[in-house]
């Protein structure tokens, strides 16, 4: 079988978050038995930077994956020659709102399996950012008839009820989780009485909610560490969150220490108490199954599919709007002590071994493809 997969970014580009990460994932549990997988992606990192490779080439990323990072073309022929040069048996088409990338290979006229993963964009939290743009992305993505000629991927139920929503009933629908990575347990760092150390990985946009633990942090009493890791897609949004950092009391500490690359998060968590994102909303949240996995227990929002942290004691899901309790739950994570805390830590890593079977997850998506 041969597996072409498409998006706009793909390593070493980084700052598009899970999606990138769980297409490299994807495509290294495919490769190999006499199965060979291509990804199509751009030259540029989220932030339209150009990244480190050759460009328009077939290139060899790892075992059985060949990458090409487009940097000319942009039209449906063109796109189409590209996949021509594969001639894929499936199509794994990342995104909905990308002409070079979701569009013309929809377009592509050869005789292949599309199949479109929507990577959470048909979340309403997520539809409610940009919603003029989106709206009038679907509608031609609709009008055109585009919508039938592919069948779709979805990460959970819950979001494969959004696509029969958005593009109908009759629509075939794959529901398989993501591939994440799987970090080894972090032995705790020590925990104090009346203090408490906490850490988020994100995207720094307003659908992460950082703002709002900011916002919480004013009402703590509570000697409180915070850092922040993740570049700044809205700088207008960071610039509000500064402002905040700015005003916080001298309990709390507050430091955004930028950009990390994938590969060192595992070091960056053995640092912190609780791993902290109360997002708008999740399609998976990678970020948040690592630090899990670390056995860093977790704080976020009920909108993820990360529920029942409380009940299994390896984190908290919270309403993030609701300040005032959020800063109560920060003030007792800060009074709890160090034997409580280890526990919290080994039963955030059983939580996650009991979500998920990796094995299971990988058979299903050689399952899809193969089908």
């Amino acid at each position: 079988m041969r597996l072409l997969i498409t998006y706009p970014w793909f390593y070493p580009a980084f700052k598009a978050g899970g999606p990138v990460q769980s297409i490299k994932n994807t495509a290294s549990s495919i490769a190999g038995d006499g199965d060979e997988v291509y990804i199509l992606c751009s030259n540029k990192e989220l932030d339209g930077a150009t990244i480190p490779v050759t460009p328009d080439i077939w290139t060899d990323f790892e075992n059985g994956v060949k990458v090409y990072y487009n940097s000319q073309s942009s039209t449906p022929k063109s796109i189409s020659a590209i996949i021509k040069q594969v001639s894929p048996d499936v199509i794994f088409i990342n995104g909905l709102y990308s002409l070079p990338y979701t569009i013309y290979p929809l377009m592509y006229n050869g005789r292949v399996r599309k199949i479109v993963s929507v990577r959470g964009m048909l979340h309403p939290g997520a539809l409610s950012q940009k919603t003029a743009k989106k709206k009038l992305f679907l509608a031609f993505f609709k009008f055109r008839g585009l919508h039938n000629k592919c069948e779709y991927h979805a990460t959970a139920n819950e979001e494969a009820g959004y696509i029969y929503i958005m593009f109908g009933r009759d629509k075939k629908v794959w529901v398989v989780p993501n591939l994440p990575n799987v970090l080894p347990y972090l032995l705790p760092v020590a925990k104090q009485v009346g203090m408490v150390k906490l850490v988020s990985v994100s995207l720094i946009s307003p659908m992460k909610n950082i703002l709002l633990v900011l916002q919480s942090l004013q009402q703590v009493k509570a000697v409180i560490t915070y850092h922040i890791y993740g570049p700044v897609k809205d700088a207008r949004y960071w610039e509000e969150c500064k402002t905040v950092i700015n005003q916080l009391p001298r309990n709390i500490n507050v430091e955004y220490k930028g950009e990390i690359l994938p590969h060192m998060i595992q070091a960056a968590l053995k640092d912190y108490h609780y791993f902290v994102l109360p997002s708008k909303s999740e399609n998976f949240g990678h970020a948040i199954y690592e630090a899990l996995s670390a056995g860093r227990p977790v704080i976020t929002s009920h909108k993820t599919p990360w529920n029942g942290l409380d009940n299994a004691g390896a984190g908290y899901n919270i309403t993030p709007e609701d300040t005032g309790a959020f800063a109560l739950l920060l003030e007792k994570l800060a009074m709890i002590p160090g034997e409580e805390y280890r526990e919290a830590t080994l039963k955030a890593k059983t939580y996650i071994e009991n979500q998920y079977n990796i094995d299971n997850i990988k058979k299903q998506y050689g399952q899809m493809f193969a089908s």
